[in-house]
C-alpha cells in the first residue's frame, strides 16, 4: 500500500510574503495521507482568533488531533459583563486520512534562560488506523536555543517512543461494573497496546551533524554510516537514498540546513521509497518534507 507522509512547520500561517493564510498551508500538503504540523495556534489576535488546527483539518477533510503544552489565558468580559473563555495555544498537530484511535500530548522539558525567548514544547502522539496496520505518529518541535535545551527533549522522546508499546492502551480491560448496571462505563471502547511501528517527525532545530540527531539516529561511522542501538531511529531521508544533508528546509538558509526530519522505527525504514522537500512552497518559513512509503 502506498502512503505519503509529510511534516510541515507552518509558522502559525505566516508566509514568506508576510501574509497569513492557512488555506495555502493545507494546499501545500494536500497530497499526503498523514501530516505532522508544528507551530499551529488557536485564538491569537494576529490570526483573527482562528483555530488553525480545525481550519486546516476541515480544508483537507482529514481526521486530526492537536496538542499544546503552551496554553495561556486569552479570555475577556464582553460589554454585558459575560465571560468569554479563550485559551491561546501554540502546539503540534497530526492529521490523517484514516481515523486516529488514540492520542496523548507529551510535555518536553523546558530549561529557562532569563532574557532568551522560548516556549514550552511538546510532542503529540497519534495512533493512526492505517489500512496496512496501526502506526504511531509523533509530531514535535524542539527548542531552538542550544543543544543543552534540546538534548533532554530528545532523551524524553526516545524513551516515550520505545516505552509506549509496553504501556498498554488508553483503557485496559473491562470496567468492573456490577451486573445490574444499566450502562457500560467505556461505552464499548476497547484499545490494543500501541503498535511498535512509529514515525517521529517535525522541526528538530538541529542538523544531522548535531549531537541531538546522533542521540536519536546513532553515532556516525566513517565506513558503516550510523551505528544505531535498538532504541534509536532511522532517518527516512537517508533511507530514501539521499545524503544526510544537501538541502535546507528553512528558506532563509542556504543548502545543508536540514532541521525538519522524519525518523522511523527500523521496521518502516526498508519501506521508504522516496523523500523530498517542497522548496517551491512559500506559505511558511519552512518547507514541507515528504516521504513515500510502500507498506
Amino acid at each position: 500500500m502506498p502512503l505519503t507522509f509529510a511534516t510541515y512547520n507552518i509558522q502559525f500561517g505566516l508566509g514568506q510574503d508576510g501574509a497569513f493564510d492557512t488555506g495555502r498551508i493545507a494546499d501545500a500538503v494536500a497530497a499526503a495521507d498523514i501530516i505532522c504540523f508544528q507551530e499551529v495556534v488557536q485564538n491569537w489576535p494576529r490570526d483573527d482568533y482562528e483555530d488553525q488546527a480545525a481550519s486546516i483539518a476541515e480544508r483537507l477533510n482529514l481526521f486530526y488531533v492537536f496538542g499544546s503544552s503552551f496554553n495561556v489565558d486569552g479570555s475577556f468580559r464582553n460589554e454585558s459583563g459575560k465571560v468569554v473563555n479563550r485559551r491561546r495555544t501554540f502546539g503540534n498537530m497530526v492529521a490523517s486520512r484514516w481515523p486516529i484511535t488514540a492520542s496523548r500530548t507529551l510535555h518536553l522539558r523546558k530549561k529557562p534562560s532569563p532574557g532568551v525567548f522560548d516556549l514550552q514544547r511538546c510532542a503529540v502522539e497519534a495512533i493512526v488506523d492505517a489500512p496496512s496496520g496501526p502506526i504511531r505518529v509523533y509530531s514535535t518541535h524542539l527548542a531552538h536555543q542550544a543543544p543543552s535545551h534540546r538534548m533532554p527533549q530528545v532523551e524524553a522522546l526516545r524513551e516515550y517512543i520505545f516505552r509506549a508499546p509496553y504501556e498498554g492502551g488508553p483503557i485496559d480491560g473491562p470496567h468492573p461494573l456490577p451486573p445490574e448496571a444499566a450502562f457500560d462505563w467505556t461505552e464499548g471502547l476497547a484499545f490494543a497496546p500501541a503498535p511498535r511501528s512509529a514515525i517521529l517527525a517535525g522541526d528538530f532545530n538541529c542538523r544531522p551533524t548535531s549531537e541531538e540527531y546522533a542521540h536519536l539516529c546513532g553515532e556516525p561511522h566513517p565506513k558503516h554510516g550510523r551505528t544505531r542501538h535498538y532504541d534509536q531511529l532511522v532517518d527516512s531521508w537517508v533511507a530514501a537514498g539521499n545524503g544526510e544533508e544537501g538541502v535546507s528546509t528553512l528558506y532563509t538558509r542556504d543548502a545543508d540546513y536540514k532541521i525538519d526530519h522524519v525518523l522511523t522505527t527500523d521496521d518502516l525504514a526498508p519501506k521508504v521509497t522516496k523523500s523530498w522537500a517542497a522548496t517551491d512552497e512559500i506559505a511558511s518559513d519552512h518547507y514541507p518534507v515528504f516521504v513515500e512509503f510502500d507498506l
